[in-house]
Parts: structure tokens; C-alpha cells; sequence
């Protein structure tokens, strides 16, 4: 399993792309989150339309899905044929299609290939993968995912935005890669995750690795600090390019 880092920071970050991570394994690629500044970056990869086989929407917050009707608009260009996976929220094809008419009017219905929206609840099959979610606690409904594929299976956990639960830390237990938004650095909040926070999922979830993404913009340029006070716990806090493989 490859992760790369296409990007790690929040919605407000002037010197970094939105989170926005590819996963590759047993022949499959899926981008993770496809926010307004995103799509370049997947470009610079690949500019094939058939590169990627699907996204995974954690949210529907711009930083997170105003990138798509982009990114789909130029497979369209570039003459993409085989059907494209939209894996979210329930009511995702709802929001996602308004947001395509939004960005190009007719988009919906023009599009020559087929979309295929899967709303997850708890757990789909996806050929080789199987892909499991639930609820963390955001001011929207988020879902965190554990994705499984590969032989030998590698797991890859992600957070998207927001507290993580009880049921979330269960879920990403003993994964391979866990990478988890970490807005604060101290302190309550119904809405993010703070590093203090994340001590504890460390210890509930022990995964293998823990990457940090969506610090807040002030908090990421402590980065040499941050990983010196949690030298111990190993994690770490990727840069746009970086590339993980499990």
C-alpha cells in the first residue's frame, strides 16, 4: 500500500494545500478529500483521466470537496470512459451533484461517464477493498475511514475532520497508517482534535504509524517543537509530496 501526501493543511493555510492524500493498493487508486486547491496536485502526478478509480469525501466542507467538479471536469476534457466511485455521507450525490451545477451548469447531466455515488454507513465492499466508517463529532456529520486491501491486508485509517469517538478509536486499531487532523494544541473542542487529545487515541488505537494533518496554519509552524515534545510517540507531520508505504 502507497499513501502519498498531496496535501496537509486546513481550509485557511496560505503556504499549504488542502488535506488531500492517494492511496494506492491492489491495483487500485483513491484520492482522499479533493478540496478547492487540489486538483493541481493530482495533476502534477498524472494528467491521465483514467489515473484514478474514486474519491472518499470525509465531510462536505469546501476544503474537502470544492475541488471535484474541477478534477472531474478535466477527465471529461481529456476523454475519461470507465465510471468514476464517489465514496461519502449519506446524502452525498445530493450535495455533490448541486455542487457540480454550481460549478458548471449541466455538468450533471452532460458528464459522458458514469458516476457512481456510494453512500457509506458502515462498511462496502470495493473489489479487492473493503472500506469502513463511522461517525466522529464535527460541526457537520464527518465520517472517519479504515480502509483494508492488499495481501498481505494493509490497513490506512483516516480521521477527516473533527473529535475523534469511542467507536472511531475502536475502528482504527492497529492500523498500518493513521493519519489524523490535529487542529489544536491543547484544550476541549466538540469540533477538532487537539495533540493532547491524540495522546490518548495514540494509546487506545496503538497504531504502527500516526501522521499529523490540519494543524492550524500558527500551529503548524511549530512543527520542529510539536515533534520534540512527542518525540516518544513517534509521529510524524508529513509535508505536501511526502509518501508513505505500508
Amino acid at each position: 500500500m502507497k499513501v502519498s501526501f498531496l496535501g496537509v493543511g486546513e481550509a485557511f493555510d496560505e503556504t499549504q494545500t488542502n488535506v488531500c492524500i492517494l492511496v494506492e493498493a491492489a491495483g487500485r487508486r483513491m484520492l482522499v478529500e479533493c478540496g478547492a486547491n487540489t486538483p493541481a496536485e493530482v495533476w502534477k502526478i498524472s494528467v491521465r483521466p483514467d489515473f484514478l478509480d474514486g474519491v472518499f469525501i470525509s465531510h462536505f466542507h469546501a476544503d474537502h470537496v470544492f475541488g471535484l467538479p474541477s478534477l472531474l471536469m478535466r477527465m471529461w476534457e481529456d476523454g475519461r470512459t470507465r465510471p468514476f466511485y464517489l465514496f461519502g455521507p449519506v446524502g452525498s450525490q445530493r450535495h455533490l451533484e448541486r455542487l457540480m451545477e454550481m460549478a458548471y451548469l449541466g455538468m450533471v447531466k452532460r458528464i459522458p461517464f458514469t458516476l457512481r455515488f456510494r453512500e457509506l454507513q458502515r462498511s462496502h465492499r470495493w473489489d479487492d477493498w473493503n472500506l469502513r466508517v463511522v461517525n466522529t463529532r464535527h460541526s457537520v456529520q464527518n465520517l472517519g475511514l479504515r480502509l483494508e486491501a492488499g495481501s498481505p491486508q494493509k490497513v490506512f485509517c483516516y480521521s477527516g475532520d473533527g473529535m475523534f469517538t469511542p467507536t472511531a478509536a475502536k475502528l482504527y486499531t492497529g492500523a498500518n497508517l493513521l493519519v489524523h487532523e490535529a487542529y489544536l494544541e491543547d484544550g476541549q473542542t466538540k469540533t477538532h482534535c487537539s495533540l493532547v487529545q491524540l495522546e490518548r487515541l495514540h494509546d487506545l488505537a496503538r497504531p504502527k504509524q500516526m501522521a499529523l494533518v490540519h494543524l492550524r496554519r500558527d500551529l503548524r509552524k511549530q512543527k520542529k517543537d510539536i515533534l520534540k515534545k512527542y518525540r516518544q510517540r513517534k509521529w510524524t507531520i508529513p509535508e505536501s509530496g511526502d509518501v508513505v508505504t505500508c
